[in-house]
């Protein structure tokens, strides 16, 4: 028999490192949920004990949202009181729900937000650089020729001065992450924000070789906020002329493994796609 309550989903904001920031509104709302909904049980547990809560915990990150969000709006047609939270800040921006939020809006359920942190926005109030309008854009991808291709075509000006866009960056790909950076933007203003509402919040500025430059092996731990800050329209890229690249690696003796790895952080492509280039590459001596 379904619950006479109607159902509610809560949208609930946790803090991105200092405890504090939780508000008395959302202790609340996590207090009165049947089920908080979670990237990682684990994380989420901690903090529900660190509040004193003895609450229902399940999983609902990236791998299994699809597969579990037609049972949770069920739940949610039958009375339900969910509270959907991330590890860390706001849920759905960057972070797993949106697929819940948007069928539980299209079965006509009840959906709050309870606000609170998000990072690429304190990041941004805190870094001095252009605040309006800004652009978040996520994470990156994970070779660096595609991160360069997805970087010219999203830096861009805003439609009357500089605008700035934010990024989401584990600390072990910064320095190959600012490396592309500069390869497309060299002068424009870059921030790195880490540590975020903890003891040692730092802010490192400059060009994107300027705070590679600066960073410490400390700071390449967790993850931190790329901000960029772009003043003008950029120039269309250089296209890769990447058959050539591999012939000049091969014609210079270097070792192909090693050139072959350099070439596929470079430009993205398969390690099977760039051997065949080396296998088709001229070498001195092969032809009169």
């Amino acid at each position: 028999m379904a619950d006479a309550r109607p159902g509610l989903l809560s949208v609930v904001a946790t803090p991105i490192g200092n405890l504090g920031d939780l508000s008395p509104r959302a202790v609340q709302v996590l207090a009165a949920a049947d089920t908080v909904l979670c990237e990682d049980t684990r994380h989420t547990g901690q903090l529900l004990r660190h509040l004193g809560l003895d609450k229902h915990t399940e999983s609902l990150h990236a791998h299994n949202e699809h597969d579990r969000v037609d049972g949770l709006v069920e739940r949610l047609r039958n009375g339900a009181q969910l509270a959907l939270v991330s590890d860390a800040g706001t849920p759905c921006l960057s972070d797993p729900g949106a697929l819940l939020v948007d069928a539980a809006h299209g079965a006509g359920i009840a959906v709050q937000t309870v606000a609170g942190p998000f990072a690429a926005a304190a990041a941004l109030a805190a870094s001095g650089l252009t605040a309006l309008p800004f652009a978040f854009w996520g994470f990156f991808a994970k070779k660096s020729g595609q991160r360069q291709a997805d970087l010219q075509r999203q830096l861009r000006p805003g439609p009357e001065g500089p605008m700035t866009h934010a990024f989401y960056v584990p600390g072990r790909d910064l320095v190959e992450v600012l490396a592309d950076v500069a390869t497309v933007v060299p002068d424009s203003r870059v921030c790195v924000a880490r540590e975020l509402t903890k003891v040692h919040e730092s802010y490192l500025r400059g060009t994107a070789n300027q705070v590679a430059a600066r960073l410490l092996p400390e700071q390449l731990r967790g993850e931190a906020v790329l901000l960029v800050e772009i003043a003008a329209e950029l120039q269309p890229a250089v296209a890769l002329d990447v058959a050539e690249l591999v012939r000049q690696a091969k014609t210079g003796g270097h070792d192909r493994k090693q050139a072959l790895a350099a070439l596929q952080r470079k430009t993205g492509l398969s390690r099977n796609a760039l051997y065949a280039l080396w296998l088709a590459a001229d070498t001195p001596g092969e032809h009169p």
